[in-house]
């Protein structure tokens, strides 16, 4: 057994709960136990002293108060469910469904692709006046890209 069982027995004892067979058994470990000893002689001074004070006076409505108080508190607690955000819940798809939901979203992305991506601008025709105009050393370089 364990002190905190023997406290137990010894706060049912100050009460006057307990049965003879626990009273013997904490009396037996009483006699061993110096710190169980010293609890008792605790428990019963601070029941004497508790005993020997007066009683505050609480006016009724403080009273009152409090004990409305309470019982918002706890029917307020008990009425209060909790209820998941939004982004917790789960969308339940069979695989199959998600399989071909993945597959439509890349064939559709792939073939979006090729419209975004910038198209070569049509190449210009310059004419030969145009060209005659150009000095000899600059139209050399637009040969070669030809």
């Amino acid at each position: 057994m364990t002190h905190l069982h023997f406290q137990e027995l010894i706060s049912l004892h100050v009460d006057n709960e307990i049965t003879d067979t626990q009273s013997a058994e904490l009396f037996a470990h009483l006699a061993a136990c110096d710190g169980c000893r010293k609890f008792l002689r605790t428990i019963i001074r601070i029941r004497s002293h508790v005993a020997s004070q007066e009683l505050a006076e609480v006016s009724q409505t403080l009273d009152r108060r409090v004990l409305e108080f309470l019982n918002r508190t706890t029917a307020h607690e008990t009425k209060r469910e909790w209820i998941a955000p939004f982004w917790w819940t789960r969308i339940i798809i069979p695989l199959p469904a998600a399989a071909s939901l993945a597959l439509l979203i890349i064939i559709g992305s792939l073939l979006v692709s090729p419209i975004l991506v910038s198209q070569k601008s049509p190449q210009q025709r310059i004419s030969a006046e145009e060209i005659a105009k150009v000095p000899p050393e600059i139209r050399k370089q637009l040969d070669m890209y030809r």
